[in-house]
């Protein structure tokens, strides 16, 4: 019933004419690992996961008109939706259109707003028992054979649905998947070509990621599948491979992202304690439309406490920074993007600057900066949003501190981004490209400057506003019969509340924005 409510709605918009140009296709520079639009700017993205683990397989927030709007309004480009296979497909070869059609109501609506969607084929821990929900179908673990220890063998009990990963029957059905018994890898690449074949048409939908947090296999049988190295290319890779050339039967331009054993990323070394990736997804010719995606959780939640030392030192100077720069150190190997698509299990209160949260979110988004790196965060409240109470209201200290200003589109090469949410001075640096005719856009948001923004700029900027949406600022170079000739030095844009003095700054103000 809530589907077709929001299919009457989509129509009655639709048949008013209130709707907007469709999103540019974007690629990735196979060598500089930049997302870029049909322009030739460098994107970059900011947004939120949206999964629900269960029946009705879509999460209600996506149908509330209200919640879409203030995504847009909080500047979020990107949502990580869940693609469900057991919504998709509940019984073996039967698709469900009804779904399928809500899905493509969701990416039209949020593509509308100008929210890039990433189709996520979401599990954990495959199907019940071994988990709460089916990520994958139970007609297909059905068809496997038993394995050679009942669940939850080696342990006695499970407590939690992550411990399932280590019990053989978890680990043997994940193998069976990968060994393409019974054709289940087929089957897998099959749902997929279907799902690729009806989103093909949309430029909303960023990309197709083919399976989150995969496990190793059987590590009771091979031990060494513990080694993500070796887990990534006798296992992840090959079904990475059969799926991705499937979709590309269908479509050609659309991202694939990847995501190899959740620690073969933390390492950038080859062997085995890498990804054991040797190639993107379908190999070389798709490094252009391969993304590889990863995750970051360290930190334990600590119910609203300080950061212990230990940990944040342990979180903050050691795994995350290796973390990051281990991803970068992958990329110059396999080529593609990289994209941060879940962090989280920390709620930040801005108002609340040294709770472990907010340290522990702090870090995350601020590293994502200085690498330049797009992201979405897991939504972790159950039913409710990552963003809003139950009620429905927006939580401002929590979403001040996902809401930033950020560069969405750059005319050129970003070579630094940076914001810091308790002064909220945003600096960027790039070598501009003066063939590229959009502008650079900037995001401001209006939660962070209640009394206005100053916005200042290198010599050879100019800028503007859209006067529609002032929160957005858009950038670009003067014109003049020697454009080259002013770009001897790398461009600046630095954005500061209006209360804030500017005489510390060597930029001059280009404009000063009032609500």
């Amino acid at each position: 019933m809530a589907g077709m409510r929001f299919f009457l709605a989509l129509c009655c918009l639709l048949s008013t004419g209130v709707f907007v140009s469709a999103l540019s296709r974007v690629h990735v520079h196979p060598d500089r690992h930049w997302f870029m639009d049909d322009t030739g700017r460098v994107r970059i993205f900011h947004g939120v996961n949206m999964v629900q683990k269960g029946y009705p397989w879509y999460p209600a927030q996506m149908l509330n008109q209200s919640q879409l709007d203030e995504l847009q309004s909080w500047g979020f480009n990107s949502v990580r939706l869940g693609m469900m296979w057991t919504g998709t497909e509940p019984q073996e070869g039967r698709y469900n259109h009804t779904y399928i059609s809500i899905i493509r109501n969701i990416t039209t609506e949020l593509g509308r707003r100008g929210i890039y969607v990433i189709l996520d084929m979401h599990q954990d821990a495959l199907v019940r028992p071994f988990t709460f929900y089916d990520g994958v179908p139970p007609w297909l673990v059905q068809s496997f054979p038993p394995p050679d220890h009942p669940y939850p063998w080696p342990l006695e009990n499970i407590t939690s649905w992550q411990y399932a990963y280590v019990t053989q029957a978890c680990s043997h059905a994940f193998q069976c998947l990968y060994d393409n018994y019974k054709g289940a890898a087929e089957k897998m690449a099959s749902f997929w070509k279907f799902v690729a074949s009806e989103f093909s048409n949309q430029t909303s939908v960023l990309g197709y990621e083919l399976l989150n947090e995969p496990w190793v296999g059987d590590w009771t049988r091979d031990p060494e599948l513990l080694l993500p190295g070796h887990a990534g290319k006798v296992n992840l890779s090959p079904l990475h491979d059969r799926v991705s050339l499937a979709i590309r039967t269908v479509d050609e331009e659309t991202l694939i992202f990847y995501e190899p054993v959740t620690w073969g990323y933390i390492f950038s070394e080859d062997g085995v304690f890498g990804s054991g990736y040797e190639h993107v997804p379908g190999g070389k010719a798709f490094q252009n439309r391969s993304v590889f995606s990863y995750h970051y959780y360290c930190s334990l939640y600590h119910g609203g406490q300080p950061y212990p030392e230990y940990e944040r030192v342990a979180c903050d100077q050691i795994v995350g920074p290796k973390l990051f720069s281990a991803v970068q150190e992958d990329l110059k190997v396999l080529g593609g993007g990289a994209f941060l698509t879940e962090f989280g299990t920390c709620s930040p209160n801005t108002s609340q600057p040294d709770l472990s949260d907010t340290v522990e979110c702090g870090f995350v988004l601020r590293e994502a900066d200085r690498f330049l790196q797009s992201w979405t965060y897991w939504d972790t409240f159950k039913g409710t949003g990552a963003f809003w109470d139950r009620s429905g209201r927006a939580i401002p200290e929590r979403i001040s501190m996902f809401v930033r200003t950020y560069a969405r589109a750059v005319a050129g090469i970003p070579t630094a981004m940076t914001f810091d949410v308790v002064t909220r001075r945003f600096h960027l640096t790039f070598d501009p490209d003066p063939s590229i005719k959009e502008p650079t856009e900037i995001f401001v948001p209006r939660i962070h400057y209640e009394k206005g923004y100053t916005v200042m700029v290198s010599s050879e900027l100019k800028c503007d506003i859209d006067e529609k949406d002032r929160s957005l600022l858009y950038v670009t170079l003067k014109e003049t019969n020697n454009v080259r000739a002013l770009l001897t030095n790398t461009s600046t844009i630095t954005v500061v509340p209006s209360s804030d003095s500017v005489n510390d700054i060597e930029e001059a103000v280009c404009l000063k924005v009032n609500w």
